[in-house]
């Protein structure tokens, strides 16, 4: 009598985990992912996704292999193209891989004589490699400071302190080319002469100038350069540009 009792309870126990099993399952919702060729992997809602999770992991479930490579060769966003010649910059908004890790980086490719114009990185120190060029550098950091200049040459590095004003001026009459990592996924960039001309009111810059009127301003703004551009005089002379 008591083996019977027994397995009757066994029964109905397995009954009612099976049933439970069967409830759970039919409770599940299935999510269909999107083939990986149909996403945007730059789309700005993918992109703050990825920053918004809450651990490595969880950031690493969003991304894929791709994210983590950036070729700057074919790359069509970051990318600044001048008189002077080419730069490609690879940041958190445009290389997921960046995503969190604090890092980035801009490859410049400046033509004879070209310049990298003054500008300032509010949110990362640079430091700048030449690859196979001679450069001339600069930087100002502060009001009271003294203007930092040096000459930059092949294998050589330079560091640029966090907002100082800088610049890059190929000094030969053939291509060169630097590299430049940053403390920042998101260094930013503040080119000073089309910032100061193109962005604040014409008064206010005429009034800067010592009252230069309104209309010069706006011819200064027609002419203003893109950057990379020409570099000095001294070097186009030199080279017959």
């Amino acid at each position: 009598m008591e083996l019977i009792q027994s397995l009757c309870m066994l029964a109905i126990f397995s009954d009612a985990l099976v049933c439970r099993q069967l409830a759970m399952k039919n409770n599940t919702t299935t999510t269909t992912v999107p083939p990986a060729n149909n996403i945007n992997p730059l789309a700005p809602s993918r992109l703050q996704s990825i920053k918004n999770s809450y651990s490595e992991i969880n950031l690493l479930s969003k991304t894929n292999a791709s994210d983590f490579i950036f070729d700057f060769d074919k790359a069509v966003t970051g990318v600044s193209i001048g008189t002077g010649g080419r730069q490609v910059s690879a940041t958190a908004a445009n290389f997921p891989g960046l995503i969190n890790h604090g890092i980035a980086m801009t490859i410049g490719y400046l033509g004879p004589c070209g310049i990298n114009l003054p500008h300032a990185h509010p949110r990362a120190t640079e430091i700048n490699f030449s690859v196979d060029g001679d450069f001339q550098i600069g930087f100002f950091q502060e009001n009271g400071a003294s203007f930092i200049m040096n000459e930059l040459h092949k294998n050589q590095v330079a560091v640029f302190p966090k907002g100082a004003i800088h610049f890059e001026q190929n000094l030969n009459c053939t291509p060169a080319t630097f590299v430049a990592a940053f403390n920042s996924e998101d260094p930013g960039v503040l080119t000073i002469s089309n910032s100061f001309f193109g962005s604040l009111p014409a008064t206010i810059v005429g009034a800067t100038l010592g009252g230069l009127n309104i209309s010069t301003i706006e011819d200064i703004r027609i002419h203003l350069a893109q950057n990379p551009s020409i570099g000095i005089a001294e070097c186009r002379k030199r080279c017959g540009l």
